[in-house]
Order: structure tokens, then sequence, then C-alpha cells
């Protein structure tokens, strides 16, 4: 009887104007799942009527809009599906309907449907407000269907966390939120899992679309993008002029030559961070905007550090000095570090003495006394600000070290004048146990006489006496630091690497930086002058000298902190280190000319200067090294660039043969170091030739009365007609002068028959009588003299203050051995590896049994 009681033919003759072939199926299948609704639910019945009778009625009022609300009544499925038939008939009549229940924002439907069923006056709101967003925004496309659908997760997420929200959302409507601040205030109240506030910002962008003048914001531009401080201006109004006014600054305008994307992104995330560390910390905040973070000695700046990540930290930083106009020290928010200021470098270097402040604050009272009053005393001092940051920081460990571990209580109770205390008994056992830490190797030499010095200084400081007792004695170890010294000079082979890639790297280098760098490298390799002293060069230093001839000439003051700060004056004019002058003068007229104006008054007065962006700043001496080693490495350089290992008198011989040879090298770009040095001349031997003049006079002074040749004679045959000696040849034919000398210095051993003959075998290789011959048995007579008899010398010598002429005299024969053995290696190459054959085999030389008689000839190599 229901069946007959609906009649859809009206509503069917009016859908079917509109079918076509493409819907009329669609349409005519929903028409019976329509029917099936309406006998199914007796309320659609009812509230259908109106559509029944004229269907157009669906478009032109709100009836869609309540059927969907209604349809709440409804089973999930036929929910579903009642509204899917609306939908269809509409869509029937007109193909861009949209469900009236959604919002359109650019090209996608957002559904409000779940609003309207919860309070329909609520959804209507919503969707104005939504509309009002999507019309009113310059936001992109993707952007502003992105916020509007954030926005609405937003007030979805708030009112599932707090009901009352919802209540009174639904009651009030959207102006329950009234303004910025109540808006902000809600969200502190009912936190939301919302990183970065990106649901909180959305849903006020839509709220400020949709009246904006309730929800007034204030915001700043920087680079066409806007950013919201409305929140901030609420606690601290002084901020906007203050970011406004670093927004316009050329640095975040990309007027310094900073990518202007990144400076704009970096200016967003350090707003972020302000607003993080302003809602943490009200209470610290005085009305001062940025200047909050640095007064009360930067207390709101040690509070950020704790709250924000370090890249956070560090980034924000940044922009406080480029607000505060001066750069922000780390001692300035990091307790317990103990700084000391460079005056040429213009920086500080710091000592964190955090160990001893947290476990004994009292005693780091009592340092940072005495820090306060040396720094306030240092110019009336002997000493400058580099031996002062040296002692504290051994000081520093002395104290951790040695002091607290075994006298913690007498350090706290007395503090530093304990080491006076009983006789100075601690005083001296702390000088004992340095001195018996340097004779086990436990500390190094240096280490122990730096440690010993700074308890010197203490004592004087703080008007204790200082005991004489438990010295460390250097001399003994200076022979041994001169070896070491000297084996850690480069070699020739590796210096001329060293040119070669600086050479290269000067004529490919791109880049203003590393071209002052290599400059740098270059001087240095040439003069070997010390890395701190370059740096410190100043224009004043350098006097053009007017010659007569033509040719330049120029002075260079240099002063060496190693040196007591003594002034070295080097005149460079043209003739012995010529090279050297036009690089510095390059350096000064070409280099650095350019921007050298832009620099401050205490960075241009300087020889070495670079420019980052637009900022110009000295070159650093702490870390030019590792600059230049890092750029010749890249270039394929496999010797570390190490200012300390050139050798004293410096390479500029060396260097102008190689440059000369690269410049007649003209593919030098496309070849690598070994395929220049196959075409490299042979260097000049003047370092070899010095060596073997001081080696001649050491020996014209040990072996006075005998005339020394520094020729090496090697015969390829023993004749049989010279004398044979354990070292190896004799051309000597008696009653000649060295006899006569060895028979003076000898006479109470000789006899009337050997008074003819010389027999100071020690001396043979420096005799002009010597003569060695070419084969493995000569051979091992030299390496047995060098391996056994002078090891044995040298073992012997005393370690008694002044007896380093022993020591070179030694040394001097021990070079002169290796001089005969590369002659000989020369002319027959297989005689010094079959000589060394019959070392290895039999020990020491028969010939020698009366030098060393405690060793037996088969015994193997004593060294």
């Amino acid at each position: 009887m229901l069946d007959q009681t609906i009649d859809l033919s009206n509503l069917t003759t009016k859908l079917t104007v509109f079918m076509t072939e493409e819907n009329s199926k669609r349409v005519q299948l929903h028409l019976r799942l329509f029917k099936n609704l309406l006998l199914k639910y007796a309320i659609l019945r009812s509230e259908t009527k109106t559509i029944l009778d004229d269907i157009h009625v669906l478009l032109t009022d709100d009836k869609w809009l309540e059927l969907e609300v209604l349809a709440e009544q409804l089973n999930k499925d036929d929910d579903i599906l009642f509204r899917r038939c609306l939908f269809h008939f509409a869509k029937c009549m007109e193909s861009s309907v949209i469900r009236p229940s959604a919002v359109t924002v650019i090209d996608t439907d957002i559904d409000l449907l779940h609003w309207y069923r919860a309070n329909y006056q609520f959804g209507c709101e919503l969707n104005t407000a939504i509309t009002c967003w999507n019309e009113t925004s310059t936001l992109a496309n993707s952007t502003k269907r992105a916020i509007a659908q954030k926005a609405l997760h937003c007030l979805n997420v708030l009112c599932q966390k707090e009901s009352s929200v919802l209540d009174a959302l639904l009651d009030d409507g959207l102006l329950w939120f009234e303004s910025v601040t109540r808006y902000r205030a809600v969200f502190k109240q009912y936190p939301i899992q919302d990183k970065n506030k990106i649901l909180e910002s959305a849903l006020l962008g839509v709220l400020q679309a949709y009246r904006p003048l309730e929800f007034v914001s204030i915001s700043i531009t920087i680079n066409h993008k806007t950013i919201d401080v409305t929140d901030l201006a609420e606690i601290e109004p002084s901020i906007v002029g203050q970011l406004k006014q670093l927004a316009d600054s050329p640095k975040f305008k990309g007027e310094k030559e900073h990518d202007v994307t990144s400076v704009t992104q970096r200016f967003i995330a350090n707003v972020t961070s302000i607003r993080k560390v302003f809602d943490a910390y009200p209470d610290i905040l005085n009305g001062t905007g940025l200047d909050s973070f640095k007064d009360s000695e930067f207390s709101l700046l040690k509070k950020a550090r704790k709250l924000l990540r370090k890249e956070q930290f560090s980034e924000l930083l940044l922009f406080l000095e480029e607000h505060f106009e001066h750069e922000v020290y780390r001692h300035d928010y990091v307790a317990n570090l103990l700084p000391f200021y460079f005056e040429k470098q213009n920086k500080f270097r710091l000592i964190d003495y955090a160990e001893i402040a947290e476990n004994h604050p009292a005693i780091m009272v009592e340092i940072v006394n005495i820090h306060q009053s040396e720094i306030d005393l240092l110019p009336e001092k002997n000493y400058s600000m580099e031996t002062l940051h040296t002692r504290f920081s051994k000081l520093k460990r002395l104290v951790i070290n040695y002091v607290l571990p075994n006298y913690k209580s007498e350090l706290v109770q007395f503090g530093f004048s304990c080491l006076s205390m009983n006789d100075n008994y601690i005083q001296k056992a702390i000088f004992q146990q340095l001195q018996s830490n340097v004779k086990s190797n436990v500390i190094s030499l240096r280490t122990g006489t730096s440690f010993t010095e700074t308890i010197r200084w203490l004592m004087a400081i703080t008007g204790q006496p200082v005991v004489e007792a438990y010295k460390i004695s250097f001399k003994r170890y200076q022979r041994h630091a001169r070896r070491l010294k000297i084996e850690d000079l480069y070699s020739d082979d590796e210096l001329k690497e060293l040119v070669f890639y600086i050479e290269k790297g000067i004529r490919e280098s791109d880049s203003e930086q590393q071209l002052l760098a290599l400059y740098f490298a270059r001087i240095q390799v040439k003069s070997c002058w010390n890395t701190s002293p370059m740096s410190d060069i100043e224009l004043s230093d350098i006097s053009d000298v007017a010659l007569p001839t033509s040719r330049k000439s120029i002075t260079l003051l240099i002063q060496k902190p190693r040196k007591g700060y003594d002034i070295d004056t080097y005149s460079l004019d043209g003739r012995t280190v010529n090279s050297v002058m036009r690089d510095i003068v390059f350096v000064r007229d070409n280099l650095t000319n350019a921007y050298r104006d832009l620099g401050n008054d205490d960075v241009k007065k300087y020889l070495f200067i670079f420019k980052d962006k637009t900022n110009v700043y000295r070159l650093d001496a702490g870390n030019i090294i590792a600059h230049i080693k890092t750029i010749l490495n890249r270039l394929g350089c496999t010797v570390a660039y190490n200012s300390m290992r050139i050798r004293k008198n410096g390479a500029n011989h060396l260097y102008r043969e190689v440059a000369k040879q690269m410049r007649a090298y003209e593919a030098v770009k496309l070849h690598t170091f070994d395929t220049f040095i196959q075409h490299y001349q042979r260097v000049s031997e003047a370092q070899t030739q010095q060596t073997l003049h001081t080696a001649v006079d050491v020996m014209q002074r040990y072996f006075t009365g005998r005339e020394i040749d520094p020729e090496i004679r090697v015969l390829m045959v023993d004749d049989g007609t010279t004398q044979k000696t354990p070292t190896g040849e004799c051309t000597s034919n008696g009653n000649d002068a060295e006899a006569k000398q060895y028979q003076k210095e000898h006479r109470h051993l000789s006899d009337k028959e050997s008074d003819m003959w010389c027999s100071d075998f020690l001396a043979c290789v420096w005799c002009k009588h010597f003569r060695t011959v070419a084969d493995p048995e000569h051979v091992w007579q030299l390496l047995s003299y060098r391996d056994y008899v002078l090891a044995d010398m040298s073992a012997s010598v005393s370690d008694i203050d002044n007896n380093d002429f022993q020591q070179d005299a030694i040394k001097a024969l021990h070079q002169r051995v290796d001089e005969i053995l590369k002659q000989v290696s020369q002319k027959n190459p297989t005689a010094v590896n079959k000589g060394q054959e019959l070392m290895e085999q039999n020990g020491m030389h028969p010939f020698w049994a009366f030098a060393i008689t405690s060793v037996n000839k088969n015994v193997g190599d004593i060294i």
C-alpha cells in the first residue's frame, strides 16, 4: 500500500528533461534507491515532499543542506546513500554543482558537514570564514589550500582535546576567540600537538581573513615574506621596531652578498626561537625587546642556550650580534670561562675551569681573583698575554692532576697559601713529583719545566717563597732536541714538491682567499719566517727604500715573540731574496689593495687581510697553516705543510730554481708532480756545501794541527801500493805532518820504530791521504767504523754539560762515512749491497777488533 502512496512520476518527469545518454542509467538507478529510502523512513517522506513537487528547490534554497543535516538520523549506510541520491539529482540538472555542506578552496572541496550537524549556524559561519580566506589570501594556491585544511584540522584537534571549547564555539561561534591575545591564551591553556605552531598559525590566518578588525595582527615583511609577530608585540612591544629594522638591514636584504632565500629563512627561524624563549621566560623581560638578552649579565641568553637546540642558539647568537652591532663573546653566556684578550688578533682565547668550579667553588673564586688581578696589572709585567694564557692553562692541569688528588683538604681550607705551609712541604712534594715524572717519561721535559715555572709564578704573585729544590735540568737534553729538530726538517725533495704545488695553486686558483694563503706559504717557504710574526706584519713595517740605481728595495720589520719581542730588520734589496720582496709588494699593492679601505682601522693596517662577502678580516695565525695544508692536499700534494719543518736558512735558492723550471715547463697544469720532476733540473747544492763547510770546520777544530781534506777519492781496484788501515787505504809515505802531529799527541805510547807513521785511524776519513776502494771488503770496513766504532764513541760520551763539541765531531765523522758510501755506490752500486751483506753475516770487520775488544766479530750489529 505504501508503494502506491509514493509517486515519483513528477520527479522523474522533471529529471528526464536533463537526462543524457551518459547519466540516464545512473539517475534512474538512484531514483529507485531514493524510492526505497522513502519507503523505509517516514521522516524522509515528510521532509522530501517539496522536492518531489519541484526538484528545482534543491538548487535554489537551503533545502539540500537541511536534508543532508537531517540524514544524520539514518543509519550510516543509508545516510551516505541518501546524500548520494541528492547529489546525482542536482548534478543531473547542473553539472558544476557541489554539495552545500562543502566549501571550495581553489580546486578542492572541503567537507564541513560534521560542523553543520554539530551546529547549523556554526557550520555556516565556518563556511563563510573559509570562503573569505580563499578570496582574500594572496598566497600561492597550494599554500592557500593547505592552510585552510590545517585550520579545520586545528579546530578539530582543539575541540576533541577540550569539550568545553567545543561547547563555547557552538554557542558563541568563532568570535568566542575574541582577539589574537585571547586566541593565543586558549592554545596556551589547552596545548595541542603542533610542532612550531603550524596548525595554530593556520587557524589564526583564517580568522584574520574572516574578521580582520577583531583579530588584528602585527606583522613584518622581509623579502616579500610576511611574519606574524602579534604575540611578540603583546609581550614586548619594542621588539617589533627592532625586527623591522633588522629586516631592512643590508645583510637580510641580501646586499652583503648573502643568499636572499637563505637569510630570509634564517630570519624566520630566529623569530620562532625568540618567541619560544619569550614564552618560556616572560618574567625576565623588561620591555627592551632584543636588548633583554644582554641585561643582567646575559641571563636571558644563558637560559636560551639551555632551551634551544645548538644550531638554533648559534643562529640566534648571530642574529643578536647583528642587532647589538658588536660581537657577543662566549664567556659572556658560558660560566667558568677565563678570557684572555689578544689585541693584535682582536679576539679572546678562553680556558674552561668548569671542572674546578663545579666541584670546588671556593678554589675557583681565588683563581678568578688572581686572573682579574693579573689582567689588570699586565701592562706592568715583563710577560705578555700569551704567557699569561699559557700559565693559567698549566695552572688548571696542575690543580687537577697534582694538587687536588693528594692535597685536596689543604687546598680547600687554605687556598693556594697551602703551598708554603709546613716549610713548603706541598711545594717541594709537587716539584719532586714533576722531576720524577720527567725522568720516567710520564711527562715531557718541556711540560715538566712549564709546570715548574707556573708554580714559581703562582708563588711569586701570591707573595710566597719559592723553594729551589728538585730542579729539572734542560742541558742534558739539548743535543737530543737539536737532533730531533734537524731530523724533522724537510728534505730537498719534499721542499721541491711543496714548491711545485704552491706554484700550481697560484696559477690555477680563482679564489682571492686561497691565493692569499698560497702567497703566505710562498713567502714563508722562501724566508722561513714564523707564522705568528708574519701574520702580524703591518703596512707601516714595510718601507720602500730609494736607491741610486733603478733597482727597487724595501726594508721590513718583524717582531718575534720568541726573541723577547725583539724586532728584526730585513733589507730586501733585490739581490738575495728578490722574489720575497716581490711577493710582499704584490700582496700589498695588488692582492689586497682593492678592498683594504673596506676594513676597519684595526684590520686594514695589516699586510695579510682577506675579504669575506662585504667584510674584511686579518689572516688568523691560528688556522692559516691548516688552511694551506688543505689547499695543497686538494691539489694533490703528498707532503703535509708544516712551517716548523722548513730549514732555518729558508729555501729561497731552491724556490727560485723550481719556479724557473716551472715557467719553462709549459704544460704544468696538465701534469702531476711526478711528471714535472722528470723534467726538473738539479737544484743548487748550496745546502749541501753549507753542511760540508760546517763539518770541515768541526774536524779542523777537533783534529788540531792536521790538514782536513773535504775531497773524497774512491779507487776502482786495490793495486797493493797503499798502506792498509782499518778504515781503508793510506797513500802516506811516512814522516809527514800527520805522523809528527800524532807522535806529539801520543809520545808516551810510541816507540822509535813507529815514529814515522800516523796511527790515528779515527781521523782517516778526513785525511788527504785517505783512499777507499769500490769493493765489498772496503765497504764492510767503513760500515764497521760507522755502526760500531762511532756508535760506541757516541754511547760513551757523558751527559755532563759542555760536551756538545764531542757529539758534533762524531756527527761529522758519521756524515763523512755516509758521503763516502754514496760516492762508492755511484761507481759500483753492487759493492755497497754486498758490503752490507758481509756486515749482517759477520758483524764487525776484524780490522776494528782493537777498537772494541768486547765485541766478537761474529756478533751482529749492536745498533
